[in-house]
């Protein structure tokens, strides 16, 4: 049989008709339509029944799926592997909160311009979620569960919060007077609140609340209350004392990363991945969970 076949034969799979395939695969439906029949002759079997809506699997063609599947990508696993002195070129957009891009992922993106020089980024570091279909980035780092369809995501880890204040806050302002800087981003925020709340048995007054880390922390450092902070940030800030650990992790957050099919075996965007994933294995225990 022609292992090529095989290709066309889990992208008809996924996509259910001759039209979506040969756009995937860049070839004219007839081709894919050629391909197809040669691979159920080849292995002596319908794989797929012919409907006016589409090219629905047959049951031999759904036990068939996994199995080749697999066999796709141990063959670019070998080519990968076959083309490990190969240099990545051009320019690869990195959609990343702008503080944990700063700080954490920043340092090892670096390095591999280094060793690459005929690569290139375009950082977006904004809170915005970029939109991978839309090629608004290449590979998203993002702090949240990914919900849209179609993506690669993989998690890499989850980010521990504590609750800080300037040093010398909790001893010097009265508990009936202490205020609380909030994070403005709609769930995530209210459930930080509500902990809090639960921890110190009271609630307390909110006047300022923001969807930038950044901001949450300058304010905090200035004196005006509690914060609740990543502990990668806090933690090497002179100017903020812990007030209260999440020792449960209750309030983590994850972090994924997240890349469209389409360009994933892209010299270059397997290579940035590969840097953001050491980046965030480099973050050290006390800081995730």
């Amino acid at each position: 049989m022609n292992w090529n076949d095989l290709r066309y034969f889990v992208v008809l799979a996924g996509e259910g008709t001759l039209s979506g395939a040969a756009r995937k695969l860049g070839k004219d439906h007839t081709t894919v339509a050629r391909r197809i029949e040669a691979l159920e002759k080849d292995v002596g079997a319908r794989l797929f029944d012919r409907l006016g809506t589409g090219w629905s699997l047959t049951d031999a063609g759904e036990n068939l799926v996994p199995v080749a599947t697999k066999i796709e990508e141990d063959v670019l696993a070998f080519e990968r592997q076959a083309r490990g002195d190969e240099t990545a070129h051009g320019v690869v957009r990195i959609a990343v909160p702008p503080v944990a891009g700063r700080i954490l992922f920043a340092p090892r993106l670096a390095e591999l311009l280094k060793d690459q020089r005929d690569l290139e980024y375009e950082i977006l570091g904004s809170s915005v979620i970029a939109n991978l279909a839309r090629r608004e980035a290449d590979v998203a780092v993002r702090m949240a569960t990914p919900d849209q369809s179609g993506l690669i995501a993989r998690k890499l880890t989850d980010i521990r919060y504590a609750v800080y204040a300037v040093r010398g806050y909790t001893a010097t302002v009265p508990e009936k007077d202490w205020e609380f800087c909030a994070d403005g981003r709609n769930s995530f925020g209210d459930y930080q609140q509500g902990w809090v709340w639960e921890q110190l048995n009271r609630q307390l007054p909110m006047r300022v609340k923001s969807d930038d880390t950044q901001t949450v922390l300058a304010f905090v450092a200035a004196g005006y209350g509690l914060g609740l902070l990543p502990r990668y940030l806090a933690d090497e800030d002179d100017r903020l004392e812990l007030v209260t650990d999440d020792v449960t992790n209750e309030l983590s957050k994850p972090v994924w990363l997240v890349v469209h099919p389409d360009i994933r075996r892209s010299p270059a965007v397997r290579m940035v991945m590969d840097a953001l994933i050491k980046a965030t294995e480099a973050i050290p225990d006390r800081y995730k969970c």
